[in-house]
């Protein structure tokens, strides 16, 4: 952490009439990765969270193109439950039409290292919005996964509820969503009755937002709240945030950081995770 306040004063001693084009554009960026950098420190020293997807960039390329696509290679560094780089990949693609919004997002990671295999997962999710009315939304999705390191052998969802928008303008928009789901997961521990284990009904509630302070960056947060319905003390907590530079008109490279906990874990698998993930990505 006290790297992290390092740069920050160094950033904030940095004058924009000092700063090349170049080097200002490096300021901007190196300010975007130390904001994100800064809220998964926080959303993880506070908070704990389950696998999802911030698709928000994607809405806004298809709200103006009718359909989009992003695929990208990967390097990954985790911390928490795993540890150490990983290669991955990951395919998002999505359409619309005058009411209608869906998008399929798959991705997976795999890395063998010293003749161990140290990540294993994969990751499905299908979601699709009727617009009811302007800037109100009804949203369907179902989701699958494995994670070997988290003890997830199968975990599967279906769930339905409004999505809203509380403010859109071309710099900044806002939205929430909540949702009743239904989760079963399937879990490989050692665990007598292994906590997290079952089928579950939870609410699921949401914050979205993105914020686009220049052509050629777009920021943008998804942070989820998913209690179990008859049981609050059972809870999921998870936050997305990404900041994508644009390269070319194909060509992005793109940052994430994801934060999350699960209240109810087995005994050898640790509540908390963070992930920071860079990528290039190809854009359609």
């Amino acid at each position: 952490m006290s790297t992290l306040k390092h740069w920050a004063h160094e950033l904030q001693g940095a004058s924009p009439a000092t700063l090349r084009p170049d080097s200002a554009m490096a300021a901007c960026a190196s300010r975007v990765l130390l904001f994100l950098l800064l809220f998964a420190y926080v959303s993880l020293s506070t908070r704990r969270a389950q696998a999802q997807v911030n698709v928000e960039p994607l809405r806004q390329q298809v709200t103006a193109r009718k359909f989009g696509a992003h695929i990208s290679a990967s390097t990954s560094t985790y911390a928490g439950n795993t540890q150490g780089v990983v290669f991955g990949g990951s395919a998002l693609m999505g359409g619309r039409t005058a009411r209608n919004f869906g998008y399929l997002d798959v991705s997976g990671d795999y890395s063998r290292l010293n003749a161990t295999v140290s990540v294993a997962k994969w990751f499905a999710h299908l979601r699709h919005n009727f617009e009811l009315r302007k800037g109100i939304w009804w949203e369907e999705y179902g989701q699958i996964e494995s994670d070997r390191f988290r003890r997830v052998q199968l975990r599967e969802l279906l769930g339905t509820g409004p999505r809203v928008a509380l403010w859109q303008s071309e710099a900044f928009e806002l939205f929430v969503g909540i949702s009743y789901l239904f989760e079963h997961t399937q879990l490989d521990s050692a665990d007598v009755g292994a906590r997290g284990q079952g089928t579950v009904e939870r609410l699921s509630t949401y914050v979205a937002a993105t914020f686009k302070p220049d052509d050629r960056i777009l920021l943008s947060t998804v942070d989820y709240v998913q209690p179990r319905a008859t049981r609050f003390a059972d809870y999921k907590l998870l936050s997305v945030s990404s900041v994508a530079f644009t390269i070319t008109t194909h060509l992005q490279s793109r940052i994430d950081v994801t934060a999350r906990y699960e209240s109810f874990t087995p005994s050898d698998v640790k509540g908390a995770d963070l992930e920071l993930k860079s990528s290039l990505q190809l854009v359609f």
